[in-house]
């Protein structure tokens, strides 16, 4: 069988390479080049790291009659972002009216789109339903409320019941939703009775059930044993309930290399297991096939990405640790002050410079003390260099923040030489945009 690339397993895009000049160069586009003329901070996508993503999950479940790769918005989305995935014949997931509306305005299938989240307000509901989108329903108050949301727009709400499967995966304890007390989902003995009272509900149509166990996990086995409790789950519906199960979420959030130790489980290896445990686990159980959908996360665009810096001052402090500052951090990338993350780093203006003896820890420019990038990097770099981070192309951008009234960078998509603009840079005129000034402050009155 022709070799399948995985690319959550590597660190860097796999069009990343060194050019003649010395240069990091990726989608064959200079870095430099690019920080010359979007400057820095930058996001750049690689578009054919994104492809191959897409296409190794979906050759792992060749063998499964019919199932389908969801791509998660929250962990990088715009309206470029959209329609790439729809090209590639992935569907959505969406946890906002924003995302809704995104969704809406790069013409995405509302069919191949589910709206998530445990709390979700009316006009998401409302919106989702006048779109004909799937709901996940993630508690029996909310059940009710999309009933009632239902009946108000005269439309059938197709959903499946969100399940908390008591299964933790080896993650950090803050990315974890499938544990029992997991503020996501329903326990497993919630399950049928809402079920009933789905099947009974004149303006709800029961699809399926869905459940999502965490992210940036590297083990197969926590997902094979969420198919199994599930599984049971389904042939108690079907025997004691007589309620029938057609789809089969069963969430994803594979994780991705971020550093030289991590050891994420390849895509197309974890998609092909989990199909055929569902087959197995189904077949044993003597049930039909369920459709089958995954949501792989951020290893669909997490390595895709790459933050380009400019290096500024450099200093040594008394305990001899050397600080090198970039002109971006914790606003651009908030994920290490938040899960202690780790990354990999490189001198893309020199990349073939000889690495130093003592390392040096990059900081970045806001008012935090753990606005730390990395801790003791070793890398020939000093002011005026340009950094690149890797494995930044998911959950920076989409949780990005104006901190220390700064704006929020631009972000590129490269293949084959060609860089495009699919998210422009934030102007200092876009900081005050929305803001207002009493009558009472106006200029020239004073009290």
């Amino acid at each position: 069988m022709k070799t399948v690339i995985s690319p959550n397993t590597g660190i860097k895009p796999v069009t990343a390479t060194v050019n003649a000049r010395g240069h990091l160069e990726i989608g064959g586009c200079d870095t430099v080049e690019l920080a010359e003329k979007f400057g820095t901070p930058l996001w750049i996508l690689d578009e054919e790291t994104i492809r191959l993503s897409a296409a190794a999950c979906l050759k792992g479940l060749k063998g499964y009659p019919d199932a389908r790769v969801l791509y998660a918005g929250k962990a990088f989305l715009c309206t470029a972002m959209c329609r790439l995935i729809d090209k590639l014949g992935l569907g959505l997931d969406v946890v906002s009216l924003g995302e809704l509306h995104t969704a809406a305005n790069a013409r995405f299938p509302h069919e191949k789109t589910y709206l998530h989240g445990n709390n979700k307000a009316r006009a998401e509901i409302e919106e989702a339903l006048k779109q004909g989108i799937n709901i996940v329903i993630d508690s029996f108050d909310e059940a009710k409320y999309v009933v009632q949301c239902a009946a108000a727009v005269g439309a059938t709400a197709k959903v499946l019941i969100r399940v908390t499967p008591g299964v933790e995966p080896d993650t950090h304890q803050h990315i974890k939703t499938g544990q029992h007390d997991s503020k996501f989902g329903l326990p497993l003995e919630s399950v049928p009775e809402l079920a009933r009272f789905i099947s009974t509900s004149k303006n709800m149509e029961l699809r399926g059930l869905h459940a999502h166990i965490g992210s940036q996990s590297g083990d197969v086995e926590p997902y094979l044993k969420v198919v199994d409790i599930l599984a049971d789950l389904i042939d108690g519906l079907k025997k004691e309930h007589n309620i029938e199960i057609s789809d089969l979420d069963l969430g994803g959030g594979l994780g991705i290399a971020y550093t030289e130790k991590d050891r994420p489980f390849p895509m197309f290896d974890w998609s092909h297991a989990v199909s055929e445990r569902v087959k197995q686990a189904f077949s044993q159980r003597g049930l039909s096939l369920p459709v089958l959908m995954l949501e792989p996360g951020r290893s669909i665009v997490g390595t895709a990405g790459v933050t380009l810096y400019r290096a500024g001052y450099r200093k040594t402090m008394g305990n001899q640790t050397n600080y090198l500052g970039l002109d971006g951090g914790m606003a651009d990338n908030p994920r290490p002050i938040t899960y202690q993350a780790e990354y990999t780093a490189c001198v893309a203006n020199r990349m073939n410079a000889q690495k130093p003896v003592d390392p040096i820890t990059l900081v970045g420019r806001y008012c935090e003390s753990g606005d730390i990038i990395i801790k003791e990097a070793y890398l020939p770099a000093d002011s005026g260099d340009l950094l690149a981070i890797f494995a930044t192309g998911a959950y920076n951008y989409s949780m990005a923040s104006n901190y220390n009234r700064t704006p929020r960078p631009a972000c590129v998509l490269v293949a084959n030489g060609q860089a495009d603009i699919i998210i422009e840079r934030e102007s200092i005129d876009d900081l005050v945009r929305q803001d207002r000034v009493p009558d009472r402050l106006a200029e020239g009155t004073h009290q």
